[in-house]
């Protein structure tokens, strides 16, 4: 982490926000705002493209998207200051965290904040190619299975839904590839049999409708030990029915893993009035771009994880609040998720002070979080 972010993040953080108002409106965006986001291919970026026509035809306002190939090339833009928002993945967790790849010297927690997120009726999770004759996530082992280089959100949720039947990377043949949708084009081509990702994604019915077909792994909703593997690994993936993907529908539902996608977030120490007006334009012309994308429905108000393991930005609070949505439980929710920030961040501190680095820092930091868990959802 930057030392002027850790600075500014734990002074963000010293304002309770239930005292927060501002005047700012969403015709107060500026002519142009910038995001970095998933690249084409994905529903991220569809959703992102629909969102800034919906604020260019509404508010006049244009939307610049810098796509990255993975969590951190999304990240840095961000961290630079390059970019005012970033509709990013659980990558986004992972940065609050100082987990995996923002598990280094130059990274640590980030003080990050959310504005929106995307829980559409899909599903993220594993896919196999019909062909494969792969059934369950048991019948992964020995299969090749896509991973995507430098992105541990990818990564790590297949490594939690291989824990769901007892296994590991070592149990399954990895593939690597650079970029997410390379990834899936992988899938297409045949030189994979399984890969992650979003029920709705434009590869996923590619190969649907190709001679391979598609089959979502199903992860049973009854099965608590399986689950109880699953959250140890990662606590932000939860139960969900999905009725909308490739090889989908309401009345052959998919009974897997979610959690929001994408994630539209910033710093803690972003303009409250400029995070207000973003958060405020994009309820206000939801409207418009809720059909003009698979997933895109995900970003209703009520369909917002007010109570989840992130902590919204003060400015978004307040068009929370002014739309009507945010309570008081949510408020002290929120308080005690920046809080514990604060916390992640002075431990960070203290062991960069004692000049840790590789396994060693890794090794001390996953001590130090046990210490500073999570707050309980309230979702």
């Amino acid at each position: 982490m930057t030392t002027n972010k850790f600075l500014l993040g734990l002074a963000g953080a010293a304002c309770l926000l239930s005292t927060t108002t501002f005047a700012q409106t969403a015709e107060d965006l500026p002519s142009v705002v910038t995001w970095s986001a998933y690249g084409p291919g994905s529903s991220g970026h569809a959703q992102a493209v629909a969102m800034g026509a919906a604020l260019q035809n509404n508010l006049g306002t244009t939307l610049r998207i810098l796509p990255g190939q993975n969590d951190v090339s999304r990240m840095v833009p961000l961290r630079d200051d390059r970019v005012m928002f970033s509709a990013a993945g659980i990558a986004s967790f992972f940065a609050q965290e100082g987990l995996n790849d923002f598990g280094t010297p130059n990274w640590g927690p980030q003080p990050v904040r959310l504005l929106l997120a995307s829980s559409p009726n899909h599903n993220q999770g594993i896919a196999a190619t019909e062909e494969s004759g792969i059934e369950n996530v048991a019948d992964l082992a020995g299969k090749r299975v896509a991973a995507v280089v430098g992105a541990p959100a990818i990564n790590n949720g297949i490594e939690a839904i291989l824990a769901f039947a007892e296994l590991s990377w070592e149990d399954v043949e990895r593939v690597d590839y650079p970029g997410y949708s390379a990834s899936w084009d992988g899938m297409n081509s045949g030189q994979v049999d399984a890969a992650w990702g979003a029920t709705t994604i434009s590869g996923a019915y590619q190969l649907e409708n190709s001679s391979r077909g598609i089959h979502w792994l199903p992860v049973p909703h009854d099965n608590d030990a399986g689950w109880e593997r699953i959250q140890s690994l990662m606590p932000h993936i939860f139960r969900h029915n999905a009725t909308e993907g490739a090889g989908i529908s309401e009345e052959e539902p998919h009974e897997g893993t979610n959690y929001p996608y994408p994630i539209l977030i910033t710093y803690a120490d972003q303009d409250p009035m400029l995070v207000q007006s973003m958060t405020e334009a994009l309820i206000q012309t939801f409207p418009d771009y809720q059909d003009a994308a698979p997933g895109a429905d995900g970003w209703a108000l009520d369909k917002q994880p007010l109570g989840w393991i992130m902590p919204f930005h003060e400015g978004a609070v307040a068009a929370l609040r002014g739309a009507g949505v945010w309570s008081e439980e949510y408020e002290q929710h929120n308080q005690a998720l920046i809080d514990r920030q604060d916390e992640l961040a002075e431990a960070w501190q203290r062991l960069q002070e004692q000049g840790l680095e590789g396994d060693e820092l890794t090794e001390a930091w996953e001590r130090e979080r046990a210490n500073i868990p999570l707050p309980p959802s309230i979702q």
